[in-house]
């Protein structure tokens, strides 16, 4: 018993010294502290010589159960930190990939805002174009004023009798006047470079071109205003009978992709 208990005293001590193995340890250590226990036994009634041995397996049989209890208590102490760790960092990666789906759904959302703002301004601009376009399709006598504060408005229409010395106009046209009067409402100095004279059109759609007859009486429009000034122009046309029942005059103002016309449309009288 002697033997047996130092034997595998041994081997339980050895075992558990190799922290992996603490498992295979505790049962060699605790056959090696039951045997020497039993040897102990047998040397102290006399039947036994070998105290010395079976002491030696008590001495390392309790060394390597106290060493594989700590080694278990290691092991497992370590698995829990490593699955801590783990959960830790999977915590850490979910909480980034939270936090990534969070700032990109507010990334979406704010897009979205932006894309939404976008159209409604561009329907808002629509709109707003539209109505300007409304605004400029006027009838005979009425205004309208540009951004820049010019008023531009067109009189009725009068019958017109040229001079001699005009260009022979056709025998069966109406011959009206056309009167643009402007002001410049606004606080700035405006350009009337462009708009000298307007464009007419009949009830066809045809271009009336204007009647020169040599006198004092037609008024180009051109140059600046100032602050508070007009100007007025006038000019003639012959209409073609037939279509004369219904005619347009467009006024063209501003420069580039600013630019916007005016059109009046009505009978010549």
């Amino acid at each position: 018993m002697g033997i047996a208990a130092m034997v595998l005293g041994i081997v339980g001590t050895a075992l558990s010294l190799a922290v992996i193995l603490f498992w295979l340890s505790w049962l060699p250590a605790l056959l090696a502290l039951v045997f020497g226990f039993i040897g102990l036994g047998y040397a102290r009634r006399g039947v036994a010589t070998n105290r010395g041995m079976a002491l030696a397996g008590v001495v390392l049989g309790i060394t390597g159960l106290v060493v594989s209890i700590g080694a278990g208590v290691f092991v497992v102490a370590r698995v829990h930190t490593v699955n801590e760790e783990r959960r830790a960092e999977a915590d850490a990666a979910r909480a980034r990939a939270d936090a990534e789906q969070r700032a990109a759904d507010e990334r979406l959302a704010k897009a979205k805002e932006r894309l939404e703002a976008a159209r409604k301004k561009a329907e808002a601009d629509r709109r707003a174009a539209a109505a300007d376009e409304r605004a400029r399709r006027l009838s005979f006598g009425q205004s309208y004023t540009y951004g820049d504060g010019l008023k531009v408005t067109m009189a009725a229409p009068e019958p017109y009798v040229p001079s001699r010395t005009v260009f022979e106009p056709p025998k069966d046209a109406t011959i009206v006047q056309v009167k643009i009067t402007v002001v410049n409402t606004g606080s700035k100095e405006v350009s009337l470079h462009g708009s000298g004279l307007p464009f007419v059109h009949d009830a066809k759609g045809g271009l009336v071109t204007t009647l020169i007859d040599g006198s004092d009486r037609m008024k180009i429009l051109g140059g600046s205003l100032a602050p508070g000034q007009d100007a007025t122009g006038v000019s003639a046309y012959a209409l073609p009978n037939g279509a004369a029942d219904t005619f347009s005059v467009e006024f063209d103002y501003g420069s580039g992709l600013e630019r916007k016309n005016v059109i009046w449309t009505g009978a010549p009288s």
